[in-house]
């Protein structure tokens, strides 16, 4: 029997193999762990792997170490890719026989590309061959590993048939498992899916190696980027039930509520709210030196990560193209979103095979998702993404923030773009804010904001302040809404703009009274005083105007001055009590309306009741002018509208 601690340690350890068709792999396998990882009729009838294999090795040290067998031949190599991503350490398999073949070199670069450091070589098949051969063998092995991830490992010669060699080969898998790093689970769940079936009695089950994460029974899922949903009926860890499942484990998931056919391979299971899929992102490509010819600019390829294979264009960042050996920044478009999260390994393959090699080209890393897209090159964007690729998880939160810009991100966002744990944000953003370079923009999502785009913001809102104090220097200030909507770029968040306008009060750069913003310094008085004739020559319009006055679009002209003048004379005179306004765009010289109210209590004092008519007599005006002043002198509770007369109140 094996541990607890040693169970829960093994389950979170794969080997997975890699090599050509037809070296063994499968036949390895099952000498070292007694399962045979072919299940499919046409696999055992053919006599090769078609799909992905499963098995597992009991070691004194280690545990339980899942293994994975992967297909050989080039035209399943989607297989291969689906079952290398996540695996902790490779077990190339060579035959001795036959030495290092195309897919064994094609294996070799789609494990380094996926970011796979170490792994042990079987040189199997031995009992085929004599001592000087199997020299000669060893050595055509060493110096194709020559600047690849398993230059300087171990070379087993070994053979499934007869035993020779697996003793020292399941010592050095064991030795490889002990020093596996142990995967991080508090991030978001993710299960990419290699396999999709139903059970009679159990309903849809999916399996895949835990990406991240953990899943129990009861857990809440959804599948991107189809959005089947359902609930986990149950959770099994290389075919034992267990309570939980974590990151690194070879998961089986009995599903509630999603039939077989809402859900495919290639799918990823999360947590619903917790990710997003991506149909465009940013990462760092590598060209193989094997590769043909350069990439263009805009390629077509085949784009795959985690268990998927799409269709995608790769738009190169940097450069016109990439030349063979090189690296670059790229920008994926995928013709269907995938659940991916910074950090994530790809491969990208052509369409033709290349000569003793398969189709593969190159590969990489995923720096940032749900990218913007980008139509040319972004000598900013590239700068924030060559910053990324080396931040640590504390700092690429932080990068987060500052990409977002005047938007802001919450705190779930930060998540699911970076795959962080809650904790984990809330630790790297606790220094961010305590030197002010995060501001918090909703407490209650916690949404963020970087103090640098506050700044660049505040410094906008200052831009307009100027502009509006010299076109328009009789005007108090600017509402928040005028300002909100007149700053470069579109109208920001209200909470935004409190924030900014907080932190320029703060600094002593702007007055805020009431709902009214302008510049510190800026005095409306000092203004009045120096456009004091343009205030006294609209007054004296009015005055002289009576119960005709100009309506605001007729006011520049009869004052003879800029619209811009009149209109902030009008507010001055206004605010000062001189002018009554009635309506948005009419008002009345105080004077006029204190005469108006005066006859108009005199009148119905003699008369008991006014009528529409005799309104009319009574202002010598039109009905655009007297119905206007008729329904002010009833706001201001003097008159008492009853039918079609208006009587005293009171």
């Amino acid at each position: 029997m094996v541990s607890p601690d040693k169970a829960t340690k093994a389950a979170r350890v794969l080997i997975g193999t890699a090599g050509h068709i037809d070296h063994g792999k499968t036949s390895l396998v099952r000498a070292l762990t007694g399962i045979d990882a072919d299940r499919l009729p046409e696999e055992k009838s053919r006599g090769i792997t078609i799909e992905l294999g499963f098995a597992h090795l009991e070691t004194a040290t280690a545990g339980t170490v899942g293994v994975i067998d992967v297909p050989g031949h080039e035209r399943f190599v989607r297989a291969m890719v689906a079952g290398a991503t996540g695996i902790d350490a490779a077990l190339l398999v060579v035959a001795a026989d036959e030495g290092v073949m195309p897919q064994t070199r094609e294996h070799l670069d789609i494990c380094g590309l996926l970011g796979i450091s170490r792994g042990v070589v079987a040189l199997t098949k031995t009992d085929l061959v004599d001592g000087e051969w199997l020299e000669l063998a060893t050595a055509d092995v060493r110096a194709e590993l020559a600047g690849t991830f398993l230059e300087g490992a171990a070379i087993v010669p070994c053979s499934a048939s007869t035993g020779t060699g697996l003793p020292e080969l399941r010592a050095e898998i064991e030795r490889l498992a002990a020093q596996a790093a142990p995967r991080p689970v508090d991030g978001p769940f993710r299960l990419p899916l290699d396999r999709v079936f139903s059970i009679k009695g159990f309903g849809t089950v999916v399996t895949g190696t835990l990406a991240g994460g953990r899943v129990r029974e009861g857990d809440d899922v959804v599948a991107l980027p189809g959005g089947a949903a359902g609930k986990v009926r149950g959770v099994e860890v290389h075919g034992a039930p267990r309570a939980e499942a974590q990151a690194g484990e070879r998961t089986a998931v009995n599903l509630h509520a999603i039939p077989r056919d809402a859900i495919g391979r290639g799918e990823v299971l999360v947590k619903p709210g917790e990710l997003s899929p991506s149909s465009i992102v940013d990462v760092e490509l590598q060209l193989l030196k094997v590769a043909p010819r350069a990439l263009e600019r805009r390629a077509r390829v085949l784009f795959h990560a985690l268990t998927t294979q799409e269709n995608a264009t790769v738009v190169l960042l940097e450069e016109p193209r990439l030349e063979p050996g090189a690296r670059t920044l790229a920008q994926v478009h995928l013709e269907r979103p995938v659940a991916l999260l910074p950090g994530d390994r790809f491969i990208v393959r052509g369409f033709r095979t290349l000569p003793s090699y398969g189709t593969t080209l190159g590969g990489g890393r995923v720096l940032r998702v749900l990218a913007p897209k980008r139509r040319r090159a972004d000598p900013l964007a590239a700068a924030w993404l060559r910053r990324a690729a080396t931040a640590s998880p504390e700092e690429r939160i932080g990068l987060e923030v500052e990409a977002a810009g005047r938007w802001g991100i919450d705190r779930a966002s930060l998540r699911g773009r970076t795959g962080a744990s809650a904790r984990l944000v809330d630790r790297a953003l606790e220094p961010l804010s305590s030197r002010r370079e995060v501001l918090t923009l909703h407490r209650e999502t916690g949404a963020v904001v970087a103090a640098r785009a506050v700044a660049e913001l505040g410094a906008a809102v200052r831009e307009v302040l100027r502009r509006v104090h010299a076109e328009e220097p009789l005007r108090a200030g600017m509402s928040r809404e005028q300002l909100r909507t007149s700053l470069p770029g579109g109208p920001v968040e209200p909470r935004l703009l409190a924030l900014v306008l907080d932190e320029l009060a703060r600094t002593g750069a702007v007055e805020v009274e009431n709902d009214l913003v302008r510049e510190k310094g800026f005095s409306v008085r000092r203004a009045e005083s120096e456009r004091s004739g343009v205030v006294e020559r609209t007054l004296a319009v009015y005055r002289a105007a009576g119960l005709a006055p100009p309506w605001s679009d007729a006011l520049a002209s009869a004052v003879g001055v800029p619209a811009p003048d009149a209109a902030a004379a009008l507010e001055i005179l206004v605010r000062r009590g001189d002018l009554v306004r009635l309506k948005p765009d009419l008002c009345f010289h105080r004077e006029a309306i204190d005469d108006l109210r005066g006859r108009l209590r005199g009148f119905l004092a003699r008369a008991g009741q006014i009528t529409a008519q005799q309104w009319k007599e009574l202002t010598g005006q039109s009905r655009k002018y007297a119905i206007p002043l008729a329904e002010h002198f009833d706001a201001e509770k003097v008159t008492l509208r009853v039918g079609e007369v208006r009587k005293l109140r009171g």
